[in-house]
């Protein structure tokens, strides 16, 4: 009994220690079931795990699948396939039984792969304890420190853009914080900060730590700017939405920004934006740049920009290279004379680069040169009728415009129009015409009106609308705009018609003009013979550098309303019509440049005139006397001969005296500019107060002057001269 005890326990303990292997058979197809439910679960797991990693991901660009999940993911495909195997296999064993399907066929066979099984359910119970650790199913991506933006190919922008990328080179020019872009819409500047914005994408040196771009337009909303340097600098939901104000708001975003070397790229500014507001550290010297493209120049002024650059028009060649990129080769090889047709268009373009865009476009579609020929004429005539030049050129162009202040800029701005394209607008020119408008009639001073025509010029030319020409007393307006402006004109009920070198000779009818507001006609072609036009509403009448003899009699008896008439440089007109004194409403007379011999007594009843210009009318006769005296409301009035005029005899001296007598009473004048040919008139003029007081111009050309002493009490006086001329005085020592 005591040997017995010992073997049973033995036994025993040898039976409990094969209990598992045992098992691997016994229960075989338990263990089959629990591995093919086990694994269900898992891939039902990873479905669900699957969808909401998807879902994330679609919920927010920024964020991708976690790298711990993806491992995850995987070693769940990996055993789902080996259980697959295994599940296979264990049902064909499952089939494999002898005595009547009491004992497995093969038992080393169904022992090994229930182990298997067993070790593989095991296996996948583990990977159901992982996911409980996984945590977070999606991490954020990270963002590279510059966004890549669509862009097309660039043409004739290297110069400026290497000027530009110089400022980002300089690392030891610390003091360059700030810089604008500026000029008239659609000449490329957004395209240059594009560029400038992509260029980063390939800087190796990581100089920079972030590039944030922020289209501002117009309507300036710091919110929304606070909101896309926000999403660069993948500030936390959580944190920003604790943030209950802007300022809060710029606070936080300081606070991450003074840590980086930044550089902020701000694009169609309209009007300056405080910065500071926005949470953008200024003044710091640690090399961060903020960028800005604007149309308006005294956007940099007001932005505190260390540095500006003007972006211009495209040159003839860089104009020409963009035109044929948007054609295309094969139109312009359609036919040997479209090359040619095509630099009449880049011609009519003036280098600007949205119309040679647009218009390549649709040139693209004709392959003929009568086709072409036909949209030229079109594009000459009447450009907004060219596909895309309305809803693409003007009507971006077009924001300039809506942009300025009031009326009186707008109403300035149109009125540039009247001048032929490429024209060199004389700045004094321009503001005398302003004011004969009434556009400056708030002014009772002519000074002051004309001081405020000047600050009008500059803010056209900050605002992109007027170009400073070669010379500072010129200006000149962008043909493109330029038909925008005549565009603008004819919706506002205030059209302009303007006709030059018009390639005829036929005389123009006047009949289908009775509703324009100002007629501008230039050049030799010009010919009217003897109609009666009838132009109730007509306000500025400028007829320049015709052939022009005369008018008929009857010319300018319906025009009642006109307040500008032009007829300089028409250096054949010998002589006006009794009806220029029916316009009884004009304030801007210039007859400069004209070969009159006789000036018209009727000009007398012209009571409302304010303007008067006889410059080089070296044939004209005396004034009749009187008539100057009439002109009570009279301000300016100029009459400078040329270095080539005839000296005028010794009995002309009275009537010059009597004219310089007539301007003394005139209680208005204000602005006189004198060509002084007489001894007696110089006398005059050294003994008026008056005359000293209103001379602009003074040219003093008299043979008998022996002597010529300005004291310096008379030099006071003369504080308006701006210039003094003194010539063919031979006597004068």
């Amino acid at each position: 009994m005591d040997l017995v005890s010992p073997v049973i326990d033995i036994l025993t303990r040898l039976w409990d220690c094969t209990a598992q292997c045992r098992g691997y058979i016994c229960h075989y197809e338990q263990n089959l079931r629990s591995l093919n439910s086990a694994m269900k679960n898992l891939q039902s797991l990873k479905e669900h795990i699957e969808r909401k990693v998807e879902h994330q991901v679609q919920q927010n660009c920024y964020l991708k699948c976690a790298e711990r999940v993806e491992i995850w993911l995987a070693n769940v495909n990996e055993i789902n396939n080996q259980v697959i195997g295994i599940l296979e296999r264990g049902d064909a064993e499952a089939q494999n039984k002898c005595f009547g399907g009491c004992c497995p066929w093969n038992c080393r066979s169904r022992y090994n792969l229930g182990k298997e099984m067993f070790l593989m359910t095991n296996d996948v119970g583990d990977l159901n304890k992982q996911f409980m650790d996984l945590g977070s199913l999606t991490d954020r991506i990270p963002r590279p420190p510059v966004d890549e933006i669509p862009m097309e190919n660039t043409v004739g922008i290297d110069s400026i853009y290497s000027q530009l990328w110089s400022c980002f080179q300089n690392r030891k020019d610390i003091s360059t914080q700030v810089i604008g872009l500026f000029g008239m819409g659609g000449v490329g500047k957004t395209t240059l900060l594009k560029k400038i914005n992509n260029n980063f994408l390939h800087e190796s040196t990581g100089y920079f730590h972030v590039v944030i771009w922020v289209v501002v337009s117009k309507q300036v909303n710091l919110s929304k700017i606070q909101e896309v340097i926000r999403e660069k600098l993948r500030i936390g939901d959580g944190i920003w939405k604790s943030k209950i104000n802007e300022h809060e708001r710029a606070v936080e975003i300081l606070k991450i920004l003074k840590q980086k070397r930044f550089v902020l790229l701000l694009d169609d500014l309209w009007e300056p934006i405080n910065l500071v507001d926005v949470g953008v550290p200024l003044g710091y010297t640690n090399g961060s740049r903020i960028v800005f493209t604007t149309r308006k120049e005294e956007v940099c002024g007001h932005m505190n920009a260390h540095k500006r650059f003007r972006v211009e028009c495209l040159s003839t060649e860089a104009s020409l290279d963009l035109f044929r990129l948007k054609v295309g080769e094969d139109v312009l090889n359609s036919h040997h004379e479209i090359p040619k047709l095509a630099e009449i268009v880049v011609q009519e373009c003036k280098g600007l680069p949205l119309a040679l865009v647009t218009l390549g476009g649709t040139m693209a579609n004709w392959r003929t040169p009568e086709e072409w020929r036909r949209e030229i004429k079109v594009l000459q005539s009447y450009p907004f009728e060219i596909a895309g030049m309305d809803d693409l050129v003007f009507h971006k162009l077009r924001y300039s415009y809506d942009s300025l202040s009031d009326n009186t800029l707008k109403n300035c701005f149109l009125y540039c129009s009247i001048f032929p394209e490429d024209h060199n607008i004389m700045i004094d020119e321009l503001i005398e015409l302003w004011i004969g408008e009434g556009f400056l009639d708030r002014f009772d001073d002519i000074y002051d009106a004309r001081n405020h025509g000047e600050s009008i010029i500059g803010r056209l030319k900050f605002a992109s609308l007027l170009e400073t020409g070669e010379y500072t007393n010129i200006v000149k307006m962008h043909d493109v705009l330029r038909d925008m402006a005549l565009k603008l004109a004819s919706e506002k009920e205030n059209k302009i018609l303007m006709q030059e070198r018009c390639g005829s000779s036929k005389p123009l009818g006047f009949f289908r003009w009775k509703d324009v507001k100002r007629i501008s006609l230039w050049g030799p072609d010009i010919v009217f013979y003897g109609e009666t036009p009838t132009f109730p509403g007509l306000l500025t009448f400028l007829v320049k550098n015709t052939r022009l003899k005369r008018f008929s009699s009857t010319f300018f008896q319906s025009m009642n309303a006109l307040k500008v008439l032009d007829l300089s440089y028409n250096k054949d007109l010998t002589e006006l019509p009794v009806s220029i004194g029916e316009l009884i409403n004009l304030h801007h007379l210039n007859l400069s440049y004209t070969n009159l011999k006789v000036f018209p007594i009727e000009i007398k009843n012209l009571t409302q005139l304010r303007i008067l210009l006889l410059d080089d009318t070296k044939n004209l006769e005396a004034i009749p006397t009187g008539l100057i005296l009439s002109l009570s409301l009279l301000e300016v009035f100029s009459r400078l001969l040329p270095t080539t005029a005839n000296v005028l005899p010794y009995d002309q001296s009275l009537s010059d005296i009597a004219l310089l007598q007539e301007l003394e009473c005139l209680e208005n004048i204000s602005d006189i500019s004198l060509t002084l040919s007489t001894f007696g008139s110089v006398l005059k003029f050294k003994a008026s107060s008056k005359l000293q007081c209103c001379i602009k111009r003074l040219t003093i050309m008299c043979s008998e002057l022996e002597t010529l002493y300005i004291s310096s009490s008379t030099m006071k006086r003369m504080e308006h001269l701006d210039t003094l001329s003194i010539r063919d005085c031979h006597s004068l020592r």
